[in-house]
């Protein structure tokens, strides 16, 4: 069968027409059940769709299904093992897949433990069967000349090659890799270098033994930087797939030191395994219970990674004894006995990861130090000896291996001679040599990090360190990001790893116990120190964060030294003191009104005080916080006033007063702060006074929203004329009420975000187009605007469009080509040809087709791949829901161009081997309680997907609850988010829509109708198929095909394509007489009327008089009662009619591929027999017993049956077919295959036995 694509493609091309990722070709004896088993289970797991024949017949000819799974593979991996060239099938696979690399696709081999010159050069095994190969074929010398081009061709591909000397499980991972590069996969990190993991994985796969059924918990112990983790991953790679469902959940210790950590933890364990749902209630035990009652069910593998309490474990799991049979419960500790009290029947095991060897130890080392697997002999008794001082511990060997990178000789003589001075019995120790690399300085910010600044972000924790050490410590960050001692996150957030962290504390407490610089963060030990008379002035910092609220006095008079200071829970009675050297003052529900009247906050960096009792009186406005950066007073009830901050705190970045309910001033002078870069006002609803001069000139957000408060006109008026002097703002958001001219906003052509509220008129343009050239995100809310302007023109780079809650809005107009997302909820007087309009912009941004109908077209058509000519765009990130295309609008019609809708909150369809981008449509209700004020509170709306047991979240929306009835539209491209599922022709697809609502007393929340646009392959609506899905009663598979006959979408001259040479491409491939088409096949042909007549009921097809397929379909699914033999009902004749036509379609495929036809007797055999199959099942389908019927012919007399013909024909090669027909003409042939030789007799004496048989 030739090639769809044609010489020249490109690989681009090729790539958007691939079934599979990775074709697997290999001989089976050889690495089936290893080699090849374990590389195809981990590319699977990757989310690689793969193909490899696990169950396809193997004959001398390579199959069709093989030659059409390697032509829509994307890659294909060639396993070249000892006997691969004995395997004709092997070969013919080689041969097809260097004919698709000339044609764009991508051809890896693996050499596995055989020399790619024996392969190149035929020698050894590869000799040896191609000779035998010659001697079967040589009547065919030009095949065998095929192989040997083939494996000499292969061979110079460069690939890799296993010759048993280093580790397969990396070996593997290598593959891997290419592969994820090729497709643009994220693959699952493990490690950087893997050394000495295969020997361990193999011992802990000992002790897993996951073919048996049984339930086993594995301890994996061991040292610090011993590698648990590293293993666990790997081991979590390598087996996930098999289960049917895994989680690995990392830091359980670190998450589980709150209840709200333990939560997410939770939360995360049900939504990794389960791939859906949400944990709806509350509590940590009642949690357990849920966990426990939705995973009994299922079989799973779940790794608890880095846990050092029991209760860690009770906390996700409860007693540990519930889980199903075949579950795998992995646990990294550093606490050997942690499981110890579980019963003794727990089927639990322990595995100690032992430290490296000599030789595992210096390929580790040298990788990182040298970036090469052995050393150079200059350098081979130094790494001996660096090796012999890291005792095996491979977390060790990467961090002084790093350190000594791109370093000479000398470097490593002098660092070894330092590693000496410090004992090496102790782990922790060795953990610190990195930290003796650095000055007193880089020192204590290392330890200060540890301790108090992880996860901070990076601006942050720079100011309150260069407040600390008097200068910028900008390159000190660096320097311990560069020894690997911390990272910066992608959201700036300073991280670090746990190990390291560790190593951090400990230092920190050898020094608290040295009465050096103390660090307090166990409120155990803090509470013990504070009840202490000495030593407290040597405190540095102290976390007190309790589990429960809970009353203490603090003693912080004599803390002289103390720069850090984070409470939580604690209900302090009196404070007298702070100390004056504070750097950080976080403390959350502050109980105090007012700071203690000794405390002077010269040094004070940032101030957190949300919820608390803070008044702000006349002892705050006496304080001088000269080095006072971040403050935030969020959720503070008892502030009325803001004092003037420019005398008080002038080099403020961020002041935060979000819902400061009885704030009623701002003093003027806070209008001229010039370091502010963030201010928020928001919901500040009793505010009367604000700066009216704001000359804020490094302001880059600004939110203040007025509504409900008490200011007058022209202080409003006075605001807005100032905002429009905020020339580096890029966020704005503003309550325009009562503001008629607001146009000097278009000052501001820095924005990128503009969110207005309550405004009566957009602001009036100046004549130019582009005013906000910049500007991302537009919002709107609670406002009486009834028409917006030419939003394309003057946000001409507008990418969402936000406008809730404005009743009066009847038109908006024509938005920008790079519009995203478009939400207007609770905007009623919006014109229903506005929305259409809508519809159809978002739609065309996207290119979704209007005329897009169900249909089996399209498998091939092009609308399965609308939305990709928006390249990566197009594709959606769904931890990110501001990166999809979305729009929410007034209503509840859903437009007709969506091809399925339905009732209620899910809907379904089918899709073929490639999954189509879709547009989801859900139309909600909201019912608001009687005598319920208008409240801002949200509800969320998320879309799952379920698709051949696969169930993800696809996106997730919050929207408010007053925004009454509305539809709510997405674009969801989801191609590369199936990467544990693997498509096949049909896929069964259900969108479930599901809402979350905690606030259900103020209102109610239902889904009326969805729809969803796809390239779909159902039948097409209002046809015959919906008639044959409605009416027939048998097997999916047959109903399946006779709607796509129903469809008229069976390929016919698309498969002539791959015809013969011999073949005449119009013609029907079984007769060769008539020209090919469905109507012919089953009705005309000669092969149909004798397979028809041929059969069990010798049945005339010339009695179904169509024209065209249609009319056929709808006499078989239908049929009049002059079709039906007497005691034959409509759905027995309806299955026969479609058994018989899907033998004569595979009859068909079969003669266009190999060029072999069957007999008519063959094929009326075989009707015979998958009729009677599926009789049997069809019984069954009804709930009725399986019964014999009567004939449906009537019983001859008991008498000899004469059997009189005349022929003129050659005796040796004539069969006689005798049919016995009853009185309306009916028949049923009783003997066929019957030879007019010297053995006549013998056939008559059968075929009275089956005279017998019959009646």
């Amino acid at each position: 069968m030739a090639l769809s694509t044609t010489r020249g493609t490109s690989s681009s091309s090729f790539t958007q027409q691939c079934r599979y990722d990775v074709f697997l070709s290999f001989r089976g004896e050889d690495t089936r059940n290893g080699f090849t088993s374990h590389l195809n289970g981990i590319l699977r797991y990757n989310g690689i769709n793969t193909f490899m024949d696990e169950e396809l017949p193997r004959g001398e000819k390579i199959s069709t299904e093989l030659l059409e799974a390697i032509e829509s593979s994307k890659i294909s991996i060639i396993v070249f093992s000892k006997n691969y060239a004995s395997s004709t099938w092997c070969l013919d696979e080689l041969v097809k897949i260097l004919e698709c690399k000339n044609n764009g696709q991508v051809m890896l081999p693996v050499f596995y433990k055989v020399d790619p010159s024996d392969v190149r050069n035929q020698r050894e095994k590869f000799g040896e069967a191609l000779a035998e190969h010659e001697k079967k074929f040589r009547d065919n010398k030009e095949k065998v000349q095929r192989w040997r081009a083939a494996l000499k061709e292969a061979s110079h591909i460069s690939g890799w090659h296993y010759k048993n000397d280093h580790p397969q499980f990396r070996f593997i991972e290598e593959i891997l890799e290419e592969i994820c590069a090729k497709l643009n996969r994220t693959q699952v990190f493990v490690a950087k270098y893997l050394v000495g993991i295969d020997s361990r994985i193999e011992e802990i796969s000992c002790l897993l033994d996951i073919e048996l059924n049984d339930v086993r918990m594995l301890v994996i112990h061991g040292l610090p930087g011993i590698g648990k983790t590293t293993i666990s991953k790997a081991i979590f790679n390598l087996i996930a797939y098999r289960f049917d469902g895994s989680s690995f959940l990392e830091d359980v210790r670190e998450n589980s030191k709150t209840n709200d950590g333990v939560l997410q933890l939770q939360k995360a364990l049900y939504y990794e395994i389960l791939r859906a749902g949400k944990l709806k209630v509350h509590g940590i035990a009642k949690r357990i219970n849920v966990i426990m009652e939705k995973l009994r069910y299922k079989k799973i593998l779940l790794i608890l990674d880095d846990v050092d309490k029991l209760e860690q474990v009770e906390n996700l799991l409860g007693n540990c004894d519930w889980f199903a049979s075949g579950s795998r419960i992995i646990i990294t500790t550093r606490e050997k006995k942690l499981l110890s009290t579980l019963r003794e029947d727990s089927h639990l095991f322990y595995y100690e990861v032992k430290e490296l060897d000599e030789c595992e130890s210096r390929e580790l080392f040298c990788q990182h130090a040298l970036k090469r697997n052995k050393p150079t002999e200059d350098y081979s008794e130094l790494i001996h000896q660096f090796i012999g001082y890291a005792k095996g511990l491979p977390l060790v060997l990467k961090i002084i291996g790093a350190d000594l990178y791109d370093k000479n000789l000398q470097c490593w003589k002098s660092a070894l001679d330092k590693y000496k001075r410090i004992p090496n019995s102790d782990i922790q120790e060795v953990l610190k040599i990195s930290y003796d690399g650095l000055d007193e300085i880089q020192r204590d910010i290392f330890l200060d990090i540890a301790c108090f600044f992880k996860g901070l972000h990076k601006n942050l924790v720079i100011d309150i360190l260069q407040s600390s050490n008097y200068h910028d410590p900008y390159y000190d960050i660096e320097k311990l990001i560069n020894k690997s001692l911390i990272v910066i996150a992608k959201d700036d957030k300073l991280l670090m790893h746990d190990l390291i962290q560790q190593m951090g504390l400990e230092i920190a407490r050898q020094e608290s116990e040295a009465s050096k610089k103390r660090r307090l963060l166990c409120h155990e030990d803090a509470l013990e120190v504070l009840n202490e008379d000495t030593g407290l002035d040597e405190i540095r910092g102290i976390t007190l964060s309790l589990p429960h609220p809970r009353k203490i006095q603090l003693n912080l008079g004599k803390m002289k030294s103390l720069k850090y200071l984070t409470i939580r829970n604690v209900i302090c009675e009196d404070l007298k003191y702070l100390p004056n050297g504070l750097r950080l003052l976080d403390w959350n529900e502050f109980h105090f009104s007012s700071l203690p009247s000794t405390y002077e906050p010269t040094k004070l960096v940032v101030l957190n005080m949300p919820w608390s009792h803070i008044e702000l009186d006349e002892h705050f406005e006496r304080c001088r916080f000269d080095t006072l950066k971040y403050m935030n007073f969020n959720y503070c009830k008892n502030i009325t006033k803001l004092p003037d901050l420019s005398v008080i705190s002038p080099h403020i970045k961020k002041l935060e007063l979000f819902e400061c309910k009885n704030l009623v001033e701002v003093h003027q002078s806070n209008g001229l702060l010039e370091e502010l870069e963030y201010w928020d006002l928001r919901r500040c609803q009793n505010i009367r006074i604000v700066p009216r001069n704001l000359r804020l000139k490094s302001l880059k957000s600004f939110y203040f929203n007025w509504s409900g408060s008490l200011l007058q006109r022209t202080e409003i008026l006075a605001v807005l004329s100032s905002v429009g002097y905020l020339i580096s703002l890029h966020s704005l958001g503003i309550s325009l009420k009562n503001v008629k001219d607001s146009s000097n906003i278009y000052n501001l052509q820095n924005l990128r975000g503009l969110f207005l509220y309550e405004c009566e008129n957009f602001p009036k343009a100046r004549g130019t187009s582009g005013c906000f050239p910049k500007l991302q995100v537009l919002g709107f809310r609670d406002s009486n605007i009834t028409t917006l302007p030419e939003i394309a023109h003057r946000c001409p780079k507008l990418e969402t469009l936000c406008i809730h809650h404005c009743r009066n809005l009847r038109e908006i107009p024509r938005l920008p080509p790079c519009i995203r997302n478009v939400f207007a909820t609770g905007c009623n007087s919006l014109n229903s040809q506005c929305r259409r309009r809508l519809f159809s912009q978002l739609g065309d941004v996207i290119g979704l087709p209007r005329n897009l109908v169900c249909g089996y077209p399209n498998m091939r058509s092009s609308h399965q791949e609308f939305g990709s000519e928006l390249g990566s765009s197009s594709e959606l990130d769904f931890a990110s829901e501001w990166s999809s295309y979305f729009l929410a609008l007034p209503g509840t019609t859903i437009p007709k161009w969506f091809n399925h809708q339905s009732h209620g909150s899910s809907i379904s369809f089918s899709v073929g081997q490639k999954f189509p981008s879709f547009a989801v449509c859900v139309a909600l209700n909201i019912k608001r309680k009687d005598n319920v004020p208008l409240v801002p509170h949200r509800f969320g709306c998320s879309i799952y997907l379920l698709i051949n047991g696969f169930e993800e979240r696809l996106t997730r929306y919050k929207f408010r609850l007053y925004s009454l009835n509305f539809m709510w539209f997405c674009y969801i491209s989801v191609r590369h988010n199936f990467k544990r599922i693997i498509l096949g022709d049909r896929n069964d697809v259900t969108l479930r829509c599901e809402i979350s609502n905690d606030y259900r007393g103020l209102a109610e929340v239902t889904i009326r109708r969805c729809g969803v646009h796809v390239a779909c392959i159902c039948p097409p609506r209002n046809s015959t198929a919906d008639k044959v899905l409605k009416e027939a009663s048998f097997d999916e598979r047959l109903k399946l095909f006779l709607s796509r006959v129903a469809a008229e979408v069976l390929p016919f001259e698309q498969e002539m394509v791959g015809s013969s040479e011999t073949q005449n491409a119009n013609y029907c491939p079984l007769c060769e007489i008539a020209k090919d088409s469905a109507l012919h096949l089953f009705q005309c042909c000669s092969y149909a009327k004798g397979m028809w007549y041929g059969g069990r009921w010798g049945f005339r097809i010339e009695m179904i008089q169509a024209k065209s397929v249609k009319e056929f379909i709808e006499q078989i699914v239908d049929p009049p009662k002059e079709l039906l033999a007497e005691r034959v009902t409509k759905d027995e004749f309806t299955l026969y009619a479609v058994v018989a036509m899907k033998i004569l379609w595979d009859a068909r495929v079969k003669a266009l591929v190999s060029e072999t036809k069957e007999s008519i007797n063959q094929l009326a055999h075989r009707l015979n027999t998958r009729y009677d199959s599926n009789l049997r099942s069809l019984g069954t389908m009804r709930g009725t017993k399986e019964q014999k019927r009567e004939s449906a012919w009537t019983k001859p007399p008991d008498q000899l049956v004469k059997l009189n013909f005349d022929a003129s024909c050659d005796q040796n090669n004539v069969d006689l077919a005798v049919v016995v027909r009853n009185q309306e003409g009916n028949g049923r042939a009783i003997r066929r295959g019957i030879r007019l030789c010297s053995k006549m007799g013998n056939a008559i004496g059968k075929l009275r036995r089956d005279l017998k048989k019959l009646w």
